[in-house]
């Protein structure tokens, strides 16, 4: 849950459980397991699954806005290069390349995106929250959606990995919004299902999720919840529409405890469905994993998360921020957080989808795998930062062998045998092993030659001192 004193379980909402409010627990199966479903048997597949699904139903009179949308700054940082996390990614080269998610629709589910000149491709999709999916009183999403999608212009060198994709706000969730009695925000696993399903069935080719519910593996364990059997259904079915899912690994605090790795104690959802969803934890400017990124076998991949640059999140805002407030007790802190790392990732997906329109989510996830640059461990990869930072210029144009198949085997496999090689050449052995004498005569010639020369130089030097002695 949000608290007023704490920016990043606020603000920078630092996909922790709190945000979302999710209901229920996980998954009843061992953390340590990475593949697979996790021992959720999925059910039969539904036939009213394949009809599109309805937009999300807005909170009824239970829920309050408790506080004031967040407005926007009266200045805003000048940036005339690259903010390091562009400089480090090096995305401005695809770009370059043509590739820009022209054509491309990400889904962004979050608390809404409010309306910024820069991003022209917003549209508007579905809401829980009262007021539509263009209105941000939290400011979260719009920061994610400047991540991805902000264009470029004359005055700054700031702009999203994907600048020509289209963005579709799916507004589920707000701390600003809470429940009058339990103060509860809104939004839940179920919700969160459902917003799945729509941006699903409305075309979207990504969805990015940069908010996480941690749950201890004791309620992990149980396998009776139907919030997370929904969400579990939800991105298996985005997967197997064709929709890659970006979610961020989730942040400590709250319930979101530190995991050993190797060995967590905390469940993270909807990460923890790692077949159907790409994680991604966050990495500081020196290359090194972010102190609050929350470990996991789960873990795919780690992006940018600390010290970055978005579009001003506030309602009315026409610039930047690098610092975010919300509230009159809050003190302006860095944009930090998984939350905030996930959009490159999405960003990067949809730029593949643009170039590699045959690929399937399960090749595109493990394309922005395999090319990225893995740490020490275990088969390129660890817990804490998966398969390591990502890498979009060898995303886009590394050849992954898995995607061109093996290679074929010989049709007539033969034994190595004798015949196999030549036969020897009798006149070429002569004329080589003639050549190797010559060489050798003509070096042993010419060193008793300077040997000759250096004796007679040497007694013409020595004959006027003979004369003089005589």
């Amino acid at each position: 849950m949000r608290s007023t004193t704490s920016l990043r379980r606020a603000l920078a909402l630092s996909a922790t459980a709190g945000m979302l409010a999710l209901s229920g627990p996980a998954l009843p199966a061992a953390a340590q397991q990475a593949e697979g479903d996790r021992e959720f048997q999925p059910p039969p597949r539904n036939p009213a699954m394949q009809a599109p699904s309805a937009p999300l139903s807005p909170v009824g009179s239970k829920y309050k806005q408790q506080q004031a949308c967040m407005q926007a700054s009266n200045g805003g940082p000048t940036i005339e290069r690259e903010p390091w996390s562009q400089r480090l990614l090096g995305f401005e080269r695809a770009h370059r390349q043509g590739w820009t998610g022209q054509g491309q629709t990400i889904a962004v589910i979050d608390t809404g995106v409010n309306q910024h000149q820069r991003l022209p491709g917003l549209t508007d999709g579905s809401s829980r929250v009262p007021g539509g999916a263009l209105v941000d009183c939290d400011g979260h999403g719009t920061i994610v959606a400047g991540i991805i999608a902000a264009t470029p212009t004359a005055e700054t060198g700031f702009l999203g990995i994907a600048p020509k994709s289209t963005i579709l706000s799916v507004r589920q969730s707000s701390s600003v919004w809470q429940h009058q009695q339990s103060g509860e925000p809104i939004g839940n696993t179920r919700t969160m299902a459902q917003a799945i399903k729509y941006a699903t069935d409305r075309g979207a080719g990504v969805i990015n999720i940069s908010q996480a519910s941690c749950q201890s593996m004791v309620r992990a364990s149980n396998p009776a919840d139907q919030g997370n059997q929904k969400l579990y259904n939800a991105v298996r079915y985005a997967y197997e529409q064709g929709t890659v899912v970006v979610a961020a690994a989730g942040n400590t605090g709250g319930q979101c405890k530190q995991n050993p790795p190797g060995n967590p104690t905390t469940a993270v959802l909807p990460a923890w469905f790692d077949k159907y969803v790409l994680t991604v934890a966050s990495v500081n400017e020196r290359g090194a994993p972010s102190d609050f990124t929350v470990p996991g076998p789960w873990v795919d991949v780690a992006a940018p998360g600390e010290d970055l640059i978005s579009l001003d999140p506030g309602r009315g805002a026409t610039g930047l921020a690098n610092q975010v407030t919300h509230g009159s007790n809050d003190q302006a802190q860095p944009i930090q957080g998984t939350s905030f790392a996930a959009p490159y990732v999405s960003g990067l997906a949809a730029l593949i989808q643009q170039k590699f329109e045959d690929l399937s989510v399960g090749e595109i996830m493990e394309r922005i795998e395999k090319t990225a640059q893995h740490p020490g461990g275990t088969d390129g990869r660890n817990d804490i930062i998966g398969y390591g930072m990502i890498n979009p210029m060898a995303a886009l144009n590394d050849v992954i062998p898995a995607e061109n198949g093996p290679a074929a085997a010989p049709i007539e496999p033969r034994r190595l045998e004798a015949h196999v090689f030549p036969r020897e050449n009798w006149a070429a052995i002569a004329v080589a092993f003639g050549g190797a004498v010559g060489g050798l005569g003509t070096v042993v010639f010419t060193a008793f030659l300077m040997n000759a020369i250096r004796k007679v130089r040497s007694r013409r030097a020595q004959a006027p001192a003979s004369r003089l002695r005589l």
